[in-house]
């Protein structure tokens, strides 16, 4: 038997569409029977995301606080210190 340039062509190209219509079909399936698992494994993810912004926030906070106190004391011991010279 032989082909021709024709039908290699012809088969080639729906060897070609049919893989391309056997991977549609499996993702639609796949989002079609997508369970509530995948949703909860996103959203797990999401909130340890979420939870590791809001320890960082508290890090930051603490340190803000830190820095205010420093700040703070900084501000009276100089105050004193120009008081104490400026009263000799």
């Amino acid at each position: 038997m032989k082909l021709s340039s024709l039908k290699t062509t012809n088969i080639f190209l729906g060897a070609i569409a049919l893989g391309l219509l056997l991977n549609v079909s499996n993702v639609i399936v796949d989002k079609a029977y997508a369970n509530d698992w995948d949703l909860v494994v996103e959203l797990n993810k999401s909130n340890v995301k979420i939870d590791r912004i809001q320890e960082s926030l508290v890090i930051i906070d603490k340190n803000v606080r830190v820095m205010e106190k420093i700040i703070d004391d900084a501000e009276n011991n100089l105050t004193e210190t120009i008081k104490t010279t400026c009263q000799s």
